[in-house]
Order: C-alpha cells, then sequence, then structure tokens
C-alpha cells in the first residue's frame, strides 16, 4: 500500500514540475494563466442567462439552474470541510518551487489548504450544472473550467491532485443533486416567487449570482477577516 502511495505523490510531483516547467517560457501564455480566471463570472452569468431564457424546456432549465447554484453553494462547504479535516497542504510554490511567469504576479492565497482546490470545485460544479441544462453552454465552460484548473498548476498554485479531487467534488455534488426527487421539493417555491414577484425575485437573483460566479468573494473576505479576529494576525 504504501509503494502505491509513493507512487502516486511522485507521479503528482512529476505532473507538477512538467507543468509548471513551462510557466516564464512564453510571455503570453503566461498572461493568459495570470488573467484566465478574470472572465469567469462574465462567462457564468453569460451562460446561465443563456439558458434561463433559452426556447425549449424551460421550466426543466430554469430548474437545473436553481440546483446548480445550490450545488454549487453544498460543493464549496463540503470542499472546506474536507480541507478543514485534512492535514494542510502546503502549495507547491511553497513546498517544491515553482518557476515564475515573466511578468510581475503575486497570488492571494488566504493561506489556505492547498488540498483540494477550490477553484476546480468552483468551475467543475458550474460546468457539470450547465452540462445538465445544455450540451453545448456545458462543453463551452467545461473546456474553460480545465483550461483555468491547468493554469492554477502552470503557476504552482495547485498541484494536479488538488485539482482532479475539488473537479470531482464539484462534478459529483452537481450530479447527486439534480435529481427528480429534489428538483420537485426545491425548486417549486422558489420559481413560484418569481412568478408572483418578478422584480424582487430577479433582484436577489443577480446579487446571488454575482457572488456565486466568483466563488463568494465578498462572503469569503468577510469569513476570513471573522477568523482573524479570532485567531488574530499571525497568520
Amino acid at each position: 500500500m504504501s509503494n502505491v502511495i509513493d507512487f502516486l505523490i511522485g507521479l503528482d510531483v512529476s505532473l507538477y514540475r512538467a507543468v509548471n516547467n513551462l510557466c516564464g517560457v512564453n510571455p503570453t501564455l503566461d498572461r493568459i494563466a495570470i488573467h484566465a480566471q478574470i472572465i469567469q463570472g462574465t462567462l457564468f452569468v453569460g451562460a446561465v442567462g443563456a439558458l434561463w431564457f433559452w426556447p425549449g424546456d424551460r421550466k426543466r432549465q430554469r430548474e437545473t439552474i436553481v440546483i446548480t447554484i445550490l450545488a454549487i453553494a453544498v460543493s464549496l462547504i463540503l470542499n472546506r470541510t474536507v480541507s478543514t479535516l485534512l492535514p494542510f497542504r502546503d502549495r507547491p510554490v511553497y513546498a517544491l518551487g515553482a518557476k515564475a511567469p515573466s511578468l510581475p504576479w503575486q497570488a492571494d492565497l488566504e493561506h489556505w489548504s492547498s488540498f483540494p482546490s477550490d477553484t476546480a470545485t468552483l468551475l467543475f460544479a458550474m460546468a457539470a450544472g450547465l452540462w445538465l441544462g445544455s450540451r453545448w453552454l456545458g462543453l463551452v465552460f467545461g473546456i474553460f473550467a480545465i483550461c483555468t484548473s491547468l493554469a492554477r498548476i502552470y503557476l504552482g498554485i495547485h498541484y494536479p491532485s488538488d485539482i482532479f479531487v475539488g473537479a470531482l467534488l464539484g462534478i459529483g455534488t452537481s450530479v447527486a443533486l439534480n435529481r427528480d426527487f429534489i428538483r420537485s421539493k426545491i425548486t417549486a417555491p422558489v420559481l413560484a416567487i418569481e412568478t408572483y414577484y418578478p422584480p424582487y425575485f430577479y433582484g436577489v437573483f443577480f446579487i446571488v449570482l454575482s457572488e456565486l460566479a466568483d466563488g463568494f468573494p465578498v462572503a469569503r473576505r468577510i469569513a476570513v477577516a471573522v477568523v482573524h479576529l479570532v485567531r488574530g494576525y499571525s497568520r
């Protein structure tokens, strides 16, 4: 068993090195890797808007969106739970070192454990949810999720195993929650609000989407501030 674990750890490090060794070679590729995630929110909100109003089985499409929003939140909670319960894993850039990109850059890592990747969990939960509503939208966002996740390895932020497990969490949660018996219980009261109180529904809907699309940036800042308030600022 120990031989298998050693092999997997070695493979993880080797794959990380292979991808990170490309960093700094091409300035254009460096810029794409650093800035790719900027369009994440815009791309997701655009895909949700297209699916929400797309002709077809609009009721089921909107149910899928509501469940996907729930799945994203649940998957991120699961990700943080797993990360907290498992031993802390330093980012590869700190544990092994990393080749730096050709332009000034510094990641805001919030001193969170590298394993599993919350970015991969978020992106693949989105991609899986969109796939269940529209194969084309899911495919486009899935390709974006893969490229953005590879960029995290490229920059030394994550190991491949961080990305793989994070992606499994995101996909698994989206698929598990997109069941008919769950849909009927959760989506009916939510969509009823849209029918009877559309201004209030869409006001809250867009606020939720804006937070969700980028991984709850405001909520995360508040959570980090609360942690620092309790633990101090030594870490």
